[in-house]
């Protein structure tokens, strides 16, 4: 160089870049920055890196083989310097990027809230139902910040029978979300009506305590109903998701819970009075059905009673006509035997001319059975006489 009065730009920035390709230390170098102006194009990323006072070139070739950033994140990029000699321009090959600070958090914060979810902590059939009008309750917050103060402000002003028991605990910081669970394993144990666990906004870093993995399966695990109320609308954290009630903000959270003690009252003196006139009408409905059924028994008894009457009737008149017919038949039967007993009557046989002969007082029914000189005696319808067989003559009828 002392040889010669000047340098060309091409010679100048070829130097440049041969300073840049020789320093060992600037071969595998870590900057962090913010990301801007970023795009992918052909495979490859380019993008701007920088802080409140700098910025810098970047280029990511085959980018996919690393994360591709977004516009606004914090990153580490992990590459060397390229000094472009024909434009002259300095820029950081990057062969790696990764998120860092805010933004690695949030990753792992995503990555931890699909693994959660994914386990079902998230599902509404496992919420529990949170009292109406609960009268026991927790507050697991700072007792020095406003948001306690917001709560029993808006609880007591219409009903200071509510009992509130404030847990005080560190909302943010390293040892917050440690104290927060412990807090809720302990209230847990002690018979609130529900717990709820609130603080007011803050920035991203100061609610991470509320995305704690043990704080978000100590609230899943609770036995009590618990009301997440951290941070503002638009914050959301893993204790919301997970518990059985996600309110706004702590002021919702009191609304939540609190109640007019006196609304309260007149609502049920109403209710009261509309059972009251649902229990008469029931009574007097109830009432005239059992008059209805009553009336109805009765008519259906005696409708029974005249048919098991008339049943009754028609049964006595066919018992009369069966027994006056067995003693038709019976009387008939009697005159038949009388009419062949008349018939067979001797006395009648007599009458007509026949006699009656006995041989020793036993009846003869034929010649053969009398002989010569037998005495028998004959009987007339009128009278007996007696005779001696003086000769007998046999033949055949």
């Amino acid at each position: 160089m002392a040889n010669k009065d000047f340098l060309t730009v091409e010679q100048f920035n070829t130097y440049v870049r041969n300073i840049f390709n020789e320093e060992e230390l600037l071969h595998n170098v870590p900057i962090v920055g913010e990301v801007g102006g970023c795009s992918v194009v052909g495979g490859h990323c380019y993008f701007t890196l920088k802080d409140k006072n700098a910025q810098l070139s970047v280029v990511c070739f085959d980018c996919k083989r690393t994360y591709v950033p977004k516009n606004g994140e914090q990153v580490l990029v992990t590459g060397r310097p390229d000094f472009y000699v024909k434009n002259g321009k300095l820029s950081l090959s990057a062969y790696r990027i990764e998120l860092y600070g805010a933004g690695l958090l949030f990753q792992k914060l995503e990555e931890l809230k699909q693994r959660l979810k994914d386990e079902g902590l998230f599902d509404a059939a496992h919420k529990k139902k949170v009292p109406l009008y609960p009268n026991n309750i927790a507050i697991i917050t700072s007792a020095k910040g406003a948001a306690i103060q917001d709560i029993i402000t808006t609880v007591y002003k219409y009903n200071t029978k509510q009992k509130l028991t404030v847990v005080d605990v560190r909302v943010q910081g390293e040892h917050a979300a440690r104290e927060i669970t412990k807090a809720l394993t302990n209230a847990d144990k002690l018979a609130f009506d529900v717990i709820i666990i609130a603080r007011g906004g803050g920035s991203f870093e100061d609610l991470l305590p509320f995305n704690d993995e043990a704080l978000a399966r100590a609230v899943y695990a609770a036995h009590t109903p618990v009301i997440s109320a951290v941070g503002h609308e638009t914050d959301y954290s893993l204790c919301d998701f997970v518990a059985d009630e996600r309110a706004i903000t702590p002021t919702a959270a009191a609304e939540r819970v609190g109640y007019d003690i006196e609304l309260l009252k007149d609502s049920v003196s109403g209710v009261n009075q509309q059972l009251f006139t649902f229990l008469k009408d029931k009574l007097d409905g109830e009432r005239s059905r059992v008059i209805n059924i009553i009336t109805d028994i009765g008519y259906r008894w005696r409708q029974l009673l005249t048919q098991q009457n008339y049943q009754l009737d028609v049964l006595k008149g066919g018992i009369k006509l069966r027994i006056e017919r067995k003693i038709n038949k019976y009387e008939a039967d009697a005159a038949r035997l009388l009419n062949a007993l008349d018939t067979l009557n001797p006395s009648k046989l007599l009458q007509k001319g026949y006699f009656r002969v006995t041989k020793l007082g036993s009846s003869v029914s034929g010649v053969a059975e009398l002989q010569k000189d037998d005495i028998i005696d004959i009987y007339a319808y009128d009278g007996a006489t007696r005779a001696i067989i003086t000769d007998k003559a046999e033949h055949s009828l």
